[in-house]
């Protein structure tokens, strides 16, 4: 968990009050007075919000907030943490900063986690889909230059009847099917189409198996 940052509260009052009149939007604000957008945001949609953390007040409102910033963050990048993950890193932060608390040896239980994203709806809880460390890297201008040097390739070679003609014209995808594929879910955005898990590990045993269709419907044998 990133170290603890305190922000003035008069600076919270004055960000929440210029984006509630339309004074700043969300990014000026937080620029102008030094306070996070997602501060921001729950301060907003959670006015009556005391700075505790259910019964007792083990973590306050920005405390929580850089945990809330951390998990999704971290799922952007495609390194999803899991509600283990979630209670190890409270535990390593009370060893660091002490303080009295109802949880076993410092870390917290089931019901607080329940609890933490009862507070914090805009996380849930997701089933991820495991992908390649090489496969993530793969960007847009990766793509866009492929598609580039396949175009000097043709007219470099006087090919350009090949893609007028639809039985010349194939097209085939890969996919495997995990034999043992993991069951834990992980934490991700509200809302979010797809969440991934990049595998930094050794590749599990799967069966692969590859289609191929021609432009005009046919199934090669």
């Amino acid at each position: 968990m990133p170290k603890v940052k305190d922000y003035d509260k008069s600076n919270i009052d004055r960000a929440v009050q210029d984006v509630i009149n339309k004074v700043e939007s969300y990014s000026p604000a937080e620029l102008k007075y030094g306070v996070p957008k997602s501060t921001i945001g729950f301060k907003i949609k959670h006015p009556d919000h005391k700075n505790t953390c259910g019964p007792s007040p083990v973590l306050n409102e920005e405390e929580e907030m850089i945990l809330v910033n951390w998990i999704l963050e971290t799922a952007r990048k495609g390194f999803p943490k899991k509600a283990n993950d979630l209670k190890s890193s409270v535990k390593n932060f009370l060893n660091d900063y002490p303080r009295k608390n109802p949880f076993n040896n410092n870390r917290p239980g089931d019901g607080w986690v329940i609890a933490f994203l009862k507070r914090h709806p805009e996380i849930v809880e997701r089933s991820s889909k495991s992908v390649s460390a090489a496969s993530a890297g793969v960007s847009e201008k990766d793509i866009r230059l492929w598609f580039s040097e396949l175009e000097t390739y043709i007219k470099g070679n006087d090919l350009e009847d090949v893609i007028s003609d639809p039985t010349r014209v194939y097209n085939a995808d890969e996919t495997g099917f995990e034999v043992s594929p993991s069951t834990d879910k992980v934490f991700a955005k509200r809302g979010a189409k797809n969440v991934y898990t990049i595998d930094r590990g050794a590749a599990k045993e799967n069966i692969t198996v590859i289609f191929a269709f021609s432009a005009n419907g046919e199934i090669p044998i």
